[in-house]
Formats: C-alpha cells, sequence, structure tokens
C-alpha cells in the first residue's frame, strides 16, 4: 500500500485528534520517521517478547500505516511551504517594479487632469490608501479611471496600453500576495494535518517502546532500541558541552 493510500484510510481517524492533544515533534520528522520504522523492525524481530509483557501484534501491525500517512502530510506541508517561498521571492522582485510603475501612472494621469477638478478628487481618493492591498488596488481602480478618460491621456502622448498592464498587473499581484501572506489569517490545514499524523503516530511508537524498555529493562544495549538515539546523541552533546565548559571555568 502507498503513503499516499495510508494518508486516505487514516485521515478521518488523523482529524479526530482533538487540536488541543497536538503534540509537536522534537526532531525533524524525517529523522522520526526513520526511526519509527527502525522500531518497526526491531519490534518485529522481538514480537515473541514484547508479546510475554502482553502488547499485541495488532499495536504493530498500525505502525507502519501510521508511517506513510505522515509521510504523505509531511510531503504535502513541504509542498506548500515551498510554494509560499517561491510566492516570497517572486513578490521582493516584482513589489518594487509595481509601486514604481503604480507612481508612473499617478504622475502621468496628475498631470493629464490637472483642470478637472472631480477627476482631481478621484485622484486624491484613490492615493489615500497606505496598505499593500491599497496599492494593488489602486492600479485596478486607476486603470478603470484612466480608460473612462482616455482624450485627456492621449493629449499627453500617454501610452494607453499601460492602462491594460496596470489591470494585469493590479490581478498578478493580488494573487502574489494572496499567496504570501494567506496562511496569517487561516489555520494551515496541511500543517494541521501534519501534526495530527505525527500524533497519531507517536501514540503507537511511545507504546512500543514502553514495552519494549519493560521487556528489556535488564539488558541495557537492546534496551537502547526503543528510544530515540536522535535524543540521545542530542543529550550526550549537550553533556559534552557543558562538561566542556565546567572545564574552560576552572
Amino acid at each position: 500500500m502507498s503513503d499516499q493510500q495510508d494518508l486516505l484510510d487514516l485521515l478521518q481517524e488523523i482529524k479526530a485528534v482533538p487540536k488541543q492533544q497536538i503534540k509537536q515533534c522534537d526532531m525533524p520528522i524525517g529523522i522520526y520517521l526513520q526511526e519509527s520504522e527502525n522500531l518497526h523492525t526491531r519490534a518485529t524481530a522481538d514480537l515473541a517478547f514484547l508479546n510475554t509483557a502482553g502488547m499485541t501484534a495488532e499495536l504493530l501491525d498500525k505502525l507502519l500505516p501510521r508511517i506513510g500517512a505522515l509521510r504523505t502530510a509531511q510531503s504535502n506541508w513541504e509542498e506548500l511551504n515551498t510554494v509560499r517561498q517561491d510566492a516570497k521571492e517572486n513578490w521582493k522582485i516584482e513589489w518594487p517594479v509595481f509601486m514604481a510603475f503604480r507612481e508612473d501612472l499617478i504622475d502621468n494621469m496628475d498631470f493629464a487632469f490637472r483642470n478637472k477638478e472631480a477627476l482631481i478628487r478621484k485622484m486624491n481618493a484613490i492615493k489615500e490608501g497606505d496598505s499593500q492591498a491599497d496599492a494593488i488596488q489602486d492600479m485596478a481602480n486607476l486603470s478603470v479611471l484612466g480608460k473612462a478618460n482616455l482624450e485627456l491621456l492621449e493629449a499627453i502622448n500617454f501610452d494607453a496600453t499601460l492602462l491594460d498592464k496596470a489591470a494585469a498587473d493590479a490581478d498578478r499581484m493580488s494573487g502574489l500576495l494572496a499567496a504570501v501572506n494567506g496562511h496569517m489569517y487561516v489555520d494551515d490545514e496541511s500543517k494541521v494535518i501534519r501534526d495530527q499524523a505525527y500524533t497519531l503516530l507517536k501514540q503507537v511508537v511511545d507504546e512500543i517502546r514502553n514495552y519494549g524498555r519493560f521487556v528489556f529493562r535488564k539488558n541495557p544495549d537492546h534496551v537502547k532500541s526503543y528510544s530515540s538515539k536522535y535524543n540521545r546523541d542530542k543529550f550526550n552533546a549537550y553533556k559534552r558541552k557543558q562538561a566542556q565548559e565546567a572545564h574552560e571555568d576552572a
């Protein structure tokens, strides 16, 4: 069965994990997934011993599908992040160009409409906002206003095709702004599902590790298979750093 199918099969159970019970992974997800795969291999080999403490094969059978579901959920989240990062990079490049075009358009229209009081008021109203969303709407409004008064713009030899460009740029930048900022206003479903999938997998991983640590508690080398190597290495590195700092201060 594919990882994608695992996610589809478990999606209802994943979404049922209450948000207040969601756990956050304390290591890179890729490492956690590999450790979970390693745990499955170890526990499968040790299943007869684990059975003596009451662990059933059904618990072990839950492990691989949950690993696959989390792997797919993580990939979906990473893909979304890539899209957002691309949008941010494009925004950095395009926004200054867009604003320079807006200012040039305003300069031309202010001059072309300088003797028309009603149009001057409309131009002033367009220029009132100062947010990015306002600037984008300004460009759309300038396009409409310019097309309604083409004869005045043509009188100053203004290129009327720039009004179509203004409308197109406003539409494109509006979509780009939504891609960059949309996640700030709504819960990110992809991330929530990823975290719920991790929580569901962690429940099984923790339980199998509990059995393993109990069953092999008198075998220090074997019992390590039922704990996180990543966290052990991280803890040992921290202890070495503390010892080194204590030695340097002595």
